[in-house]
């Protein structure tokens, strides 16, 4: 089966592509560091560590202990106990755009992040999104694998009915731009989030964001 004459299957990545998160993100690791005596750390520092999930946020600056050590397991626990409520979206925002795109595109469209699901699914919940008509929202700890593995594209695509040929995933990260290889997807490449743009064109991404509102261009307004 073939959906080339479908909207296409839209599957975004969340922090650096649907929302800026990075200021709360800094405040809830800058105290759980202070809890451990550890020097915090300034703004652009925390940007260049987020997208690969809090495990491993939470691991680059404990590097003395295994990524799955029940150390980074209670640090992590200690980061969700402060990384809630007022401090999940003190200073969050959605991207310029974002909610008027969601709220009109026909087609079908997803969530995969590797940002756990409970904030993940708070954060939609603040901003009124989680009444949208979402196909899926994964964070990285809702299977068995998260980005850059293709399992949650893969997983999204067969209940939605479509192909790769004609799935986005839409990111400003490594790990998206590999989940989309590996799944065989289209990649496109946000270049307002996180990620340096250079970092991000060594995966010859199909198509490239520059801010979120350029999405329609690409699908052409008779898609909106």
């Amino acid at each position: 089966m073939t959906n080339s004459n479908q909207l296409p299957l839209l599957i975004f990545d969340m922090d650096g592509t649907l929302i800026d998160s990075a200021k709360d993100v800094q405040y809830a690791l800058n105290q759980m560091l202070k809890l451990h005596n550890r020097a915090t750390v300034d703004l652009p520092t925390v940007i260049t560590h987020i997208g690969d999930g809090l495990h491993k946020l939470v691991n680059d600056f404990f590097p003395e202990y295994d990524l799955h050590s029940k150390e980074i397991t209670t640090r992590v626990e200690e980061f969700l106990d402060i990384y809630k409520d007022e401090h999940l979206t003190n200073h969050t925002c959605l991207y310029p755009g974002v909610a008027a795109f969601l709220e009109n595109y026909k087609g079908p469209k997803a969530v995969v992040t590797n940002k756990n699901i409970k904030p993940t699914l708070d954060i939609l919940t603040h901003f009124d999104l989680h009444k949208l008509n979402w196909v899926e929202v994964f964070g990285g700890d809702s299977l068995a694998e998260r980005k850059p593995s293709p399992l949650p594209l893969q997983v999204i695509m067969k209940k939605a009915g479509y192909t790769p040929e004609n799935t986005w995933m839409i990111g400003d990260g490594r790990p998206d731009m590999k989940s989309a290889a590996a799944a065989g997807c289209k990649k496109v490449a946000v270049h307002y989030g996180y990620s340096k743009p250079e970092e991000l064109v060594l995966f010859k991404p199909d198509y490239v964001l520059n801010e979120f509102a350029e999405i329609g261009t690409l699908l052409g307004q008779k898609h909106i």
